[in-house]
């Protein structure tokens, strides 16, 4: 594992794309982003001390399509995890992919496809301050436990942990990843509006299903949804 250090770059996703000799889970990890994105292409911006970083994954040509749609989930699982073995914090998994703790997020994960391999992206709020338009939403690990981490020891943590649980995934133990993931799901049981499918739909979330689709009651029925941005009903 090689890890290339940057003070700026405008996103980790969009440069580890142009370096020809990138190896599978070298990382590259920048001190700030000026052009980074989450999912739906939603700006991902923080201050200075925050964990911000891309990897690649071959893709295994055993594995359908359809399966890797859950690869999202095993990344943020996987942060989850590691962020729990450094702090013995309670972290909860927010469909699709991101982490929260006291009802605010910590880390956001993009993954995208090119050609043979997934681009791993992930943002993690660590020494960072959150900043006043995010600080409602967003919260770092310093402002929880008020230590100062370091930031490439976090990182490490992170993709070491995702190894472990991707190759889980390759076996085929998707459900003992699963089974996990709804015991922390924060969204179960929550009422929310489900955005971004060409309709709102507002119901009751329930659990996360075998194929990664987020299981909704509405009234009497149950829907299932693959994609779509959740907003949590007060």
């Amino acid at each position: 594992m090689k890890i290339y250090k940057y003070d700026l770059l405008d996103s980790t996703n969009k440069f580890i794309k142009t370096m020809e000799n990138i190896k599978e889970y070298d990382i590259v990890m920048a001190k700030k982003q000026s052009a980074g994105r989450g999912r739906r292409g939603n700006a991902w911006t923080t201050e200075e001390g925050a964990g911000l970083f891309s990897f690649i994954v071959l893709e295994d040509k055993n594995i359908s399509i359809e399966e890797y749609g859950k690869l999202p989930l095993v990344v943020g699982y996987s942060v989850l995890k590691a962020l729990k073995k450094i702090t013995n914090l309670d972290f909860k998994f927010k469909w699709t992919n991101d982490v929260y703790i006291n009802d605010k997020k910590i880390s956001g994960v993009l993954v995208e496809k090119i050609d043979n391999k997934f681009v791993i992206g992930i943002g993690v709020n660590i020494n960072n301050k959150t900043s006043k338009e995010v600080e409602h939403i967003g919260i770092s690990l310093k402002e929880i436990t008020n230590l100062n981490y370091e930031i490439e020891s976090v990182i490490i943590e992170i993709v070491e942990e995702f190894k472990k649980n991707y190759e889980k995934f390759k076996k085929g133990q998707w459900n003992l990843i699963l089974n996990e993931i709804n015991t922390l799901n924060y969204l179960f049981g929550k009422r929310i509006n489900i955005v971004g499918i060409g309709e709102e739909i507002s119901g009751i979330a329930g659990d996360i299903q075998e194929d990664g689709k987020l299981e909704i009651y509405i009234g009497d029925e149950k829907k299932y949804f693959n994609i779509g941005e959740i907003h949590i009903k007060k």
